[in-house]
């Protein structure tokens, strides 16, 4: 009987072990899985420029309008570059185009439209206001290019 309970043991041993080497292979896949997803996060803006001067754009009247991230005090966004297609919605929310995790962002903060040829910012009735060149606005105001947009701790740049 002793050798039999010596075996089971052993047995028992093994797999708590093999346990342990599975839950660490695990946390290891899952730490490769996110740091190539980060690496691919912090790569993309740059790609996006680069494909921008390689295709020709920003050097016509067709460039995409965009806003660049001038500041960023908290490090909450992450990209540099967003580009807007027809609009674009700004807030903490995540069914927001434009996601700022700040207290001082309200859900739905602000929301960039175009108009026939003419972009528009809005503030969604926003608790703490939206800035457009250091000027609080109170009503859908039209954006030319170099405005300067301060929603909570980040700063942007309009550009078309």
């Amino acid at each position: 009987m002793p050798g039999k309970m010596q075996i089971l043991n052993i047995i028992v041993i093994v797999l708590q072990y093999s346990l342990v080497l599975l839950v660490y292979y695990f946390l290891y896949r899952v730490v490769n899985i996110a740091s190539k997803d980060l690496t691919k996060l912090a790569i993309e803006p740059q790609a996006y420029l680069s494909l921008q001067l390689q295709t020709g754009e920003g050097t016509g009247s067709n460039q995409i309008p965009k806003l660049i991230v001038i500041s960023d005090e908290k490090a909450l966004l992450s990209q540099i570059v967003y580009p807007i297609a027809e609009s674009l919605a700004i807030g903490r929310s995540q069914n927001n185009d434009l996601i700022i995790n700040d207290t001082f962002v309200s859900h739905e903060h602000a929301c960039i439209s175009k108009s026939k040829q003419t972009y528009l910012i809005a503030d969604l009735s926003s608790t703490n206001g939206t800035l457009l060149n250091s000027q609080r606005i109170e009503e859908e105001t039209a954006l030319a290019d170099g405005d300067v947009i301060q929603i909570g701790a980040v700063t942007l740049k309009f550009e078309r």
